[in-house]
């Protein structure tokens, strides 16, 4: 029991040191990348995938959330609300822990170097066992009730992230929960009720509205490859790439002032 008790505060002293270490040097260095950004976030990453033209016109012309976006944010801090609050390193330590059941940490902070790019970000939930990760839980709040590539790039990240910092990967699955917008507000979702949570049911409906549950294997090289692509644009490399949908184009805020809409 000693040994393991050692065992765990020593990789919990080398994933805390490599995380701090890696944030520490992007802040303080010279930035090389796009907008004077010096780390990339995995949100900003997978919205690349949707509209990488959005992305740009986003930093250079920022407008405020929309009411549904604040909305969304409402639905992700009720869920996340049900977990222990603990700092980052009672998290690191406790994802280390031995158990028969995972341990769900929400909002768990994540940072890793990635050919000389910084790249953060806060995973919705890491089910946690022994230092492995069995699952990933990515929760969205939307018109549509569909799972799409933004979606699947940004789960796949969390667990290359988690991975990369130290964490065992190697079984992990990611499933991405969407709730319809009005979901927001559901008392069952704030008291954790809500069966979707779980992931035992693919679907689920009441009087406050729907959502679907799926889960999927961590495909670690079409992540590397993702990543690869999408680092590409902040790095200088390639110019953003606009949306090829008309569809997209004419929901997107900045159809307006974008040279590259469809709309």
């Amino acid at each position: 029991m000693e040994a393991e008790l050692l065992r765990q505060a020593a990789l919990a002293g080398d994933i805390l040191t490599r995380y701090e270490r890696v944030v520490r040097a992007a802040r303080s260095s010279a930035s090389t990348l796009r907008f004077g950004r010096h780390t990339v976030a995995v949100s900003s990453i997978a919205q690349q995938f949707y509209c990488e033209k959005a992305v740009q016109l986003g930093i250079e012309r920022p407008l405020a959330p929309t009411q549904e976006m604040r909305n969304g944010t409402t639905g992700h801090e009720a869920v996340a609300a049900l977990g222990v609050p603990m700092t980052h390193e009672e998290a690191v330590s406790q994802a280390l822990v031995e158990r028969e059941m995972p341990l769900c940490i929400y909002e768990f902070r994540i940072g890793w170097q990635h050919n000389g790019v910084t790249v953060t970000g806060f995973v919705d939930e890491a089910w946690f066992r022994g230092g492995g990760v069995d699952l990933v839980a990515e929760r969205k709040f939307s018109g549509s009730l569909g799972v799409y590539s933004t979606y699947h790039v940004q789960a796949g990240l969390y667990c290359l992230g988690l991975g990369q910092m130290g964490f065992d990967t190697s079984s992990t699955l990611y499933r991405i929960n969407v709730f319809k917008r009005e979901c927001y507000n559901c008392e069952k979702l704030a008291s954790g009720d809500c069966t979707i949570l779980s992931g035992e049911t693919a679907s689920y409906t009441c009087e406050r509205g729907s959502c679907i549950s799926q889960s999927f294997p961590f495909d670690r090289e079409q992540v590397l490859n993702d990543l690869d692509w999408a680092l590409q644009f902040w790095t200088g490399e390639r110019e953003a790439q606009p949306a090829t949908s008309e569809a997209r184009c004419r929901a997107c805020r900045y159809k307006r002032v974008c040279d590259s809409s469809r709309a």
